[in-house]
């Protein structure tokens, strides 16, 4: 039985590696021709998630700042 080289199974690895990304790749396009833009529903999701995201960083940093006030350190 022959065993492979490590620099070899590594190059394998990376060809399969490369051979799912182009794959995936392809899909991806091909669900952009067949549905073109996201729908409103996603679309809206999306917007909502920033704005929680954007929301939640705001309050994070008030209550930082409450925290540093109250402690004195400003």
């Amino acid at each position: 039985m022959h065993s492979l080289h490590p620099q070899q199974l590594y190059e394998i690895a990376k060809y399969r590696m490369d051979e799912e990304l182009a794959q995936a790749e392809r899909r991806r396009l091909v669900q952009l021709a067949l549905h073109g833009r996201p729908k409103l529903r996603a679309r809206a999701a999306r917007k909502l998630f920033e704005a929680a995201v954007a929301l939640e960083s705001e309050e994070t940093w008030r209550i930082v700042w409450e925290r540093l006030q109250a402690s004195g350190r400003l």
